[in-house]
């Protein structure tokens, strides 16, 4: 807004900050999973600050980046203090929305008014040099907020995985850059409105200087738009390839894994008219304790030990026996209490994807931790009400405070575990939670059974 703005000013400005603030606030809410109240409060808050901040740059008692930078703070600000939520996804968010209103917005209104001045030097025949003017300031006013708008709207959806399991650091790491440009911009901006990036050349008119100016920065924050969004899209992407490799590596080891298993069985089997030779020979010689360590010695061979889990998928057993030797040579205490029903409609490879995950997470907590704290595992794998719901529980140090979540996501080294889970769970509309409490960490996976 120009310094002579009047009443018809500041309710045109009234406008398009209640719309943009409301847009914004919508973007907000899909993306930090807020509720309408907070939302609204968001809402009221930003446009609030924009009329102040108008009225304020009118009366010309802020300067443009002192006025630019308090601006950024404030919505940092209102999202932080309006949505709940991990900090470091509330700044990326915050981050994002003040990167797209300050690109789209400079670049549009520089295109604008190139289109205009060209339009009026059209209609006068090149008799007069033009300017904007009130009007056209009005009208590209409008015409921007419009842009801004719009361009909320459309990307919100393409924001969504952005806004999906990641680690905090991931979230730290893409705000940084979009602020540097979001900064870097503001600077070009009042360097070109003050003469400084771009010089009033006497060899040419008003028109041409104008046309250069409004041109050298729609060119700028073109590149700056693009180059944001290879950026944000493209590390997203990297971060999704990353998780499927990571989840096809599981797979792998999996199979591997079950392969094995399957191996060992079959060598048993092959040797078992040799076993029985040598089992009835105890026996007819009454050799009870003979008789019985040779059995535990086929028994763990096989992978058959008294006390294995079956849950009527071999899949699933072989990986609860290979995950309880680990925690018997970490000397872990293991619980397990696992059946799956007749005909279940989650895949083998879902099922050790989220299951393995979960050991994984509950081995590396126990691990942590010292045998006199006698760390231990529980695994609960049945049907709930028409869902199976998987449940592992595990010791962790009591040391970790709760703002120091000990979540798969948040493990050093170990980011996509809870992802993985996740999405496989996602295959299936289940839901997945998290809890801590006394030195306990609970992981549960509910999968409704009834496919839609």
């Amino acid at each position: 807004m120009s310094m002579e703005a009047d009443w018809p000013d500041m309710l045109l400005a009234a406008a398009c900050y209640g719309v943009y603030a409301g847009s914004a606030a919508v973007f907000l809410k899909r993306h930090l999973k807020g509720t309408w109240a907070q939302g609204a409060i968001f809402g009221a808050g930003l446009f609030c600050g924009l009329m102040a901040a108008a009225f304020l740059t009118a009366k010309g008692n802020t300067s443009y980046i002192m006025g630019a930078l308090c601006s950024h703070a404030g919505v940092t600000v209102l999202v932080m203090a309006a949505f709940k939520g991990e900090k470091e996804k509330k700044l990326l968010a915050a981050v994002i929305l003040i990167a797209m209103n300050c690109l789209v917005w400079n670049f549009s209104e520089s295109f604008l008014c190139c289109v205009w001045l060209i339009g009026k030097r059209m209609a006068s025949g090149g008799s007069q040099e033009p300017f904007v003017g009130v009007w056209g300031e009005r009208v590209i006013t409008v015409l921007t907020y419009m842009g801004g708008i719009t361009t909320i709207r459309l990307l919100s959806k393409s924001f969504e995985p952005v806004f999906g399991d990641k680690t905090k650091s991931w979230y730290l790491f893409m705000s940084a850059p979009l602020f540097a440009v979001t900064l870097v911009t503001d600077l070009v901006n009042w360097a070109a409105s003050n003469g400084i990036m771009v010089q009033d050349w006497q060899k040419y008119g008003l028109y041409e200087n104008q046309l250069f100016s409004h041109g050298a920065m729609c060119i700028f924050t073109g590149l700056a738009m693009a180059a944001s969004g290879c950026f944000v899209f493209g590390m997203d992407r990297i971060d999704r390839e990353e998780r499927a490799g990571e989840q096809y590596r599981s797979q792998v080891m999996y199979y591997q894994m079950m392969e094995e298993e399957y191996s060992r069985m079959e060598r048993l089997r092959h040797d078992m008219k040799n076993h029985v030779i040598a089992l009835n020979h105890l026996v007819q010689n009454r050799q009870w304790e003979q008789a019985v360590s040779y059995l535990g010695a086929m028994a763990e061979a096989g992978g058959v030990e008294n006390g294995d889990e079956i849950t009527g998928s071999l899949a699933v057993d072989a990986l609860l026996y290979y995950k309880k030797q680990q925690a018997g040579r970490q000397n872990i205490r293991w619980q397990c209490d696992a059946r799956l029903p007749k005909d279940c409609a989650v895949k083998e490879i879902d099922l050790c994807i989220m299951v393995g995950n979960a050991l994984d997470n509950a081995l590396e907590a126990c691990g942590e931790l010292g045998e006199e704290e006698s760390p231990f595992i529980q695994v609960y794998l049945g049907t709930v009400k028409k869902c199976l719901l998987l449940e592992v529980r595990n010791s962790m140090s009591l040391s970790d405070k709760p703002k120091k979540k000990r979540e798969k996501e948040e493990f050093r080294g170990h980011g996509l575990g809870l992802g993985n889970i996740k999405e496989a769970a996602d295959h299936y509309n289940g839901v997945v939670g998290t809890e801590r409490e006394k030195g306990v960490f609970t992981l549960s996976v509910l999968l409704p059974l009834a496919q839609p």
